[in-house]
């Protein structure tokens, strides 16, 4: 009869840890379906799995429309991002634009980042930090990592004008474009709005 409780404990406990273990690295899906001028151009999908102390983040993004109505282009984009205590430590990205396959990857150790792109390597100094829309608690700091094409942005990340109490707005300035993030009150990512440089309006909508 011990024998029977102590083989019923252990079977327990093993289910417990597996179910903790699932609990505390299950994954998040977010996607979203892309709009350029209302035009839908395609989807951009996000599967992050968290962990107490490392976050890994992993990036598919399928478009394909054309400017103006005239000019047709096709874009992707695919990365992982792997961070820890809200630093990004590993990253590598594959693009397709413009004809072209851009390559970048990054290591840190959360002092000191290697970033290597097409055309340099970089080496920086202290947290590396992405455009991470999908988390608006990682969203700080004066530069952000563009993982399209390895450059380090200089931002200005600041709460938009008239954001209501049930959400929260904000806008993400440089010098390549305005970025407009939207947020329901628990921090669930909802929208994003750019124009573009090449012009049109770049609308991500929540499916």
């Amino acid at each position: 009869m011990r024998l029977l409780c102590s083989l019923a404990l252990v079977l327990f406990n093993l289910q417990w840890s597996v179910f903790a273990y699932s609990q505390s690295h299950s994954a998040e899906m977010i996607a979203f379906d892309v709009f350029l001028d209302e035009k839908s151009v395609g989807t951009h999908s996000f599967t992050i799995q968290r962990s107490p102390n490392s976050i890994k983040v992993e990036s598919n993004m399928q478009l394909k429309g054309r400017f103006w109505g005239l000019v047709p282009f096709k874009y992707t984009h695919q990365s992982t991002e792997q961070w820890e205590k809200g630093c990004l430590v590993n990253l590598q990205s594959k693009t397709f634009k413009r004809g072209k396959i851009i390559n970048v990857s990054a290591i840190s150790n959360q002092s000191v980042a290697t970033i290597v792109s097409a055309d340099k390597t970089e080496v920086v100094e202290g947290c590396v930090r992405t455009f991470a829309y999908w988390d608006l608690s990682l969203l700080q700091g004066d530069q952000l990592l563009n993982t399209e094409n390895g450059k380090l942005v200089d931002v200005e990340i600041e709460a938009a004008q008239g954001q209501g109490v049930e959400g929260k707005s904000i806008v993400i300035r440089s010098s390549e474009a305005d970025i407009n993030l939207e947020y329901a009150a628990d921090g669930k990512w909802l929208s994003l709005k750019s124009v573009l440089e090449v012009g049109g309006l770049l609308h991500y909508i929540r499916q």
